[in-house]
């Protein structure tokens, strides 16, 4: 069996619960969610410039309010120092910066006034979490679902992802409880589950396992193996959080606490256990959410016609349940603890696959996404079948398997697929390219974008200038032709490669933006050309919306004046996602080449 090498990793990461609900940590959650919030507003704020449209105004909900007034205004928000935006060599990102600046003006306040009102509130609302904690009474209650569509909305039918979202205080301790946890439980865990994993931290160095590990994963596997073919399987689950059962997950959850108990039962507290089964408690599939779909008015208050919540009801019934009137299945989407119920269930599935001692063998589980590779065909076929026999013992429905008989398109319509002989290309019998976490790997050791991503890059461009145009049509325009193309170009280029101008388009930070989903892309024609295709298309569609704009006459009423020394938007290769993806390394790769061959001639 093959191991991502994680030994260095393995560090004690248990602490007592207590260390967890403490009032850094709780400030510290805070913050986050007001740095996300301000993050969204910049998003509206934009458009609010741009258009005199109301609809377009400042709209706070009612969530959102409930963390406002645990914190000053905007304006009064402390501005970072320059050795504040920098950490271990790199530069803070957006949201980053916020969460800074909040903890340095909480300190401020703490120190010279006190007697804040805001900061009253605050310290109120942390005495009231670090309470609730260790309060038997306290239960987590049930969240509220907002839909949200899956695709472009339609008037047909509108397929829709229940988002649950959970009181503030709820949600803070869901957080915390979901911390412990992590930590608690993460060594128990095997290497080659890759997902909500425990951040562990050497020295200053923070590690944190995330999809590019297993994509590397992979291509070492590849090179370490060196064999004409490799045997492929892969395998994705059916509406896992809306299906996996509430009996399974607490079996399987006390196994962990009885692990900690007997390992390390300093660190065991039953307010954490407590807290856990209220969360599961507090939710469930079949009567908080598909209920809703007898209901058009909850989804036209959530703006969609025609919407719907899919589940797989027929395959519950066929041989997991006799009926699902009463059952416990699903947990919310969105909740902290959600992903760590995913590690803890499907913990079964790692132990039953890692019992093949077997060096020939690469499994990776990134969540309910799960790939096995094999130098024997009938041995991959073997560990397959051990797997989905697996998942069939948990009542967890896998995606029917696909027999891949040639490589055509079909191939990546199926989400699971029986095993297949991954190797180079030859006449549509063989498969030349496998697809994981968002990235498509080639045999001969190219690594590209996933079709199905590079498309929903390329919707979200024309959503964005879209959203825009609407925005200032009907008389609504309210700023200048150039300020608008300013703004929506700084808007498409922060989103697609991030904080990137003309003065450090070499040195400027990829944080938070798409490009910096796929940092195990290589230097590669194929990549290259899914790169520029992005580029042609933002260009596309940001030169019409350009033309079409001069066509829209200013809203006189509402017209807003702004100075007109504003940077001019140079739309070329410096803010590309070619220049940024690869070029920009090339370029670094030869200077350090460069100095590397003239420290050698000295």
């Amino acid at each position: 069996m093959v191991y991502i090498n994680r030994d260095h990793l393995l560090l004690f990461n248990m602490q007592e619960l207590t260390q967890y609900i403490t009032r850094d940590n709780i400030i510290f959650y805070l913050c986050r969610i007001r740095a996300k919030y301000a993050k969204n507003k910049n998003k509206e704020h934009l458009i609010h410039l741009i258009s005199s449209n109301e609809k377009y105004n400042y709209h706070i909900r009612e969530d959102e309010n409930e963390v406002l007034k645990f914190f000053p205004s905007r304006k009064k928000w402390k501005k970072l120092g320059i050795n504040n935006r920098i950490r271990n060599g790199k530069k803070l990102n957006s949201i980053e910066k916020n969460i800074q600046s909040l903890l340095i003006t909480i300190k401020w306040y703490e120190k010279n006034e006190p007697n804040a009102n805001f900061l009253i509130q605050l310290n109120d609302f942390i005495d009231d979490i670090q309470s609730s904690v260790y309060n038997k009474d306290y239960k987590i209650e049930t969240p509220e679902t907002y839909p949200k569509v899956k695709g472009d909305k339609n008037n047909i039918e509108n397929i829709c992802r229940p988002i649950s979202l959970f009181k503030l205080k709820d949600r803070i301790i869901i957080s915390l409880i979901n911390k412990y946890f992590t930590d608690l439980f993460d060594d128990f865990f095997y290497s080659n589950s890759m997902a909500f994993r425990a951040v562990k931290q050497i020295e200053k160095e923070k590690i944190n396992i995330t999809h590019h590990d297993a994509i590397k994963e992979i291509v070492d596997y590849k090179n370490r193996i060196n064999s004409k073919h490799i045997w492929v399987s892969e395998c994705d689950m059916k509406k896992f959080y809306d299906t996996v059962n509430h009996t399974q997950i607490k079996k399987y959850f006390r196994r962990f606490i009885n692990k900690v108990k007997k390992n390390h039962p300093k660190y065991y507290n039953e307010n954490a256990e407590r807290i856990f089964y209220s969360y599961l408690d507090s939710y469930t599939f079949n009567k908080c959410v598909y209920p809703l779909n007898e209901n058009q008015e909850y989804f036209r208050k959530h703006h969609i016609i025609n919407g719907k919540f899919e589940w797989v009801e027929d395959d519950l019934l066929n041989g997991y349940y006799k009926r699902l009137g009463n059952a416990k299945i699903g947990v919310p989407q969105g909740g902290a603890l959600s992903g760590l119920i995913a590690n803890i269930v499907l913990h079964y599935s790692d132990t039953k696959v890692n019992k093949y001692k077997d060096d020939n063998l690469l499994y990776i589980r990134y969540c309910d996404d799960m790939i096995i590779m094999h130098t024997n065909k009938q041995k991959c076929k073997k560990i397959t079948e051990t797997y989905t026999n697996s998942l069939k013992s948990l009542k967890l429905i896998p995606h029917e398997f696909k027999k891949i008989k040639k490589y055509d398109k079909s191939f990546w319509k199926s989400k699971s697929k029986d095993v297949y002989k991954w190797t180079f290309y030859n006449n549509n019998k063989n498969v030349p390219w496998i697809g994981f976490v968002g990235y498509e790997i080639n045999y001969d050791g190219r690594v590209r974008i996933r079709k199905s991503s590079l498309k929903k890059e390329m919707t979200k461009q024309v959503k964005v200038i879209n959203e825009a145009y609407k925005a200032i049509g009907n008389n609504n325009k309210r700023a200048s032709n150039k300020y608008i193309e300013e703004s929506i170009g700084h808007r498409l280029i922060g989103m697609s490669v991030g904080r990137i101008s003309m003065w450090n388009y070499e040195n400027g930070i990829n944080d938070l933006c798409w490009i910096n989903g796929f940092t195990q892309i290589n230097d590669n024609s194929t990549l290259i050309t899914q790169l520029k295709r992005l580029d042609r298309n933002r260009n596309k569609y940001f030169k019409r919306f350009k033309h079409k704009i001069t066509e829209i006459e200013m809203n006189d009423e509402k017209e807003i004046s702004f100075e007109s020394n504003r940077q001019i938007v140079y739309y070329g290769k410096p803010f590309s996602y070619y220049y940024q993806a690869i070029e920009k390394k090339r370029n670094k790769a030869q200077n350090a080449n460069n100095v590397y061959k003239a420290l050698g001639s000295k």
